[in-house]
């Protein structure tokens, strides 16, 4: 067993110390050893913060539960790790309110991978939101072979998150709402199983918490910290997704959404989002391997260097727009001596065999080949 588990686990019981609070009580004093076995570790505390302290100290029923819980967890194979392990997630540590202890079953190196990605949005997902996760997680693969997906196991969107980046062999991180011992909803259970073989089952409640409503916003801020971006696909005006986005704004991580039509119930939030600058449009992975500075990683340097290193075919416009990286229609306008009507034709054709991508606003760039 971690030897400091114990006295996380005391900490985070004590009554009216909320999450902000204990981690900056542990940034005071030093160490969670220090608060427990030295004296003098107290004395610059205040006299509530003090007696409560004192009080958990002495207090045997919160020592033994705290070693039934962590010796259950050890029995049953699920890791434990605090706030000051090494391997407790980088991100998400930089958030004030995160967990001091996780507990989580899988590849626990998941934690570590530097490419992480939350996926999230509505329970009630059309046909055409699950497509958008499958198409966007399909385009990552490719250029951030290391991802690591993450989200909440719901249904709708989460779970074709999960099932998505385990059929294209991504790692995968699903953060529950509850303890090890259930899974929600229950007809994800084959998902689970996979998610331990293939990614991590995560939480920060005890093997033995029930499903109970109250928990999942708590859950989200999770889902929000352990990446750099959040994506919506997905959602109405009100609901999980938002506010996980929500989470992921206040922990200064990049946001996206996915648009959709204005007579769609569940992209109202999307849209919302996006007219109001709280989240970026994203219409394919390019916008969000840019906007994340994903474009060094090993994959996406080499598929840009053979795209550079085959020859093009000897045509003005894509000569153009390989000078120029990448260019707006009009610009191509006025650089051709075509007419409107045939560099649109011209450009459909290009993007039909491959050769150029059409991105957001008009503008043009050579594709990745």
């Amino acid at each position: 067993m971690n030897e400091k588990a114990p006295l996380y686990y005391v900490l985070s019981s004590i009554e009216g110390f909320g999450k902000v609070t204990t981690r900056k009580l542990l940034e005071k004093v030093g160490s969670v050893k220090r608060l427990f076995t030295e004296a003098e570790s107290l004395n610059e505390l205040s006299p509530a913060i003090r007696r409560k302290l004192l009080e958990a100290r002495e207090n045997p029923p919160l020592w033994e539960e705290a070693n039934r819980v962590l010796s259950l967890a050890e029995e049953e194979g699920i890791s434990i790790i605090t706030i000051e392990d090494p391997n407790y997630p980088m991100l998400l540590k930089e958030c004030a309110d995160a967990p001091l202890i996780l507990y989580l079953k899988g590849n626990i190196e998941q934690l570590q991978q530097p490419h992480m990605l939350s996926v999230v949005g509505t329970r009630n997902a059309s046909s055409y939101g699950r497509f958008a996760v499958t198409k966007l997680l399909e385009g990552l693969a490719q250029k951030v072979p290391d991802l690591v997906v993450v989200s909440g196991l719901a249904l709708g969107i989460d779970i074709t998150a999960h099932r998505s980046a385990l059929e294209l062999g991504l790692g995968t991180i699903a953060v529950m709402a509850y303890g090890h011992h259930f899974v929600y909803p229950y007809e994800h259970r084959k998902e689970a199983e996979q998610i331990v073989q293939k990614g991590i089952m995560l939480s920060e409640y005890p093997p033995d918490t029930p499903v109970e409503r109250h928990r999942f916003v708590a859950r989200n801020r999770i889902v929000a910290g352990l990446s750099l971006g959040t994506v919506v696909i997905e959602s109405a005006q009100k609901g999980g997704a938002l506010l996980t986005a929500s989470m992921a704004t206040d922990y200064n991580r990049e946001v996206f959404a996915l648009p959709g039509r204005i007579t769609d119930k569940y992209s109202a939030g999307c849209n919302k989002m996006i007219s109001s600058s709280q989240a970026l449009a994203f219409t394919s992975e390019k916008e969000i391997i840019e906007a994340l500075g994903w474009q060094n990683t090993p994959s996406t340097l080499q598929q840009t260097t053979l795209a550079s290193s085959q020859p093009l075919p000897e045509d003005p416009i894509l000569q153009l727009i390989a000078k120029e990286e990448s260019m707006l229609f009009d610009e191509l306008l006025l650089k051709s001596d075509l007419r409107a009507s045939d560099l649109s034709s011209k450009l459909f054709d290009l993007e039909l065999e491959g050769y150029i991508e059409s991105l957001p606003g008009g503008r043009y760039t050579l594709a990745f080949r």
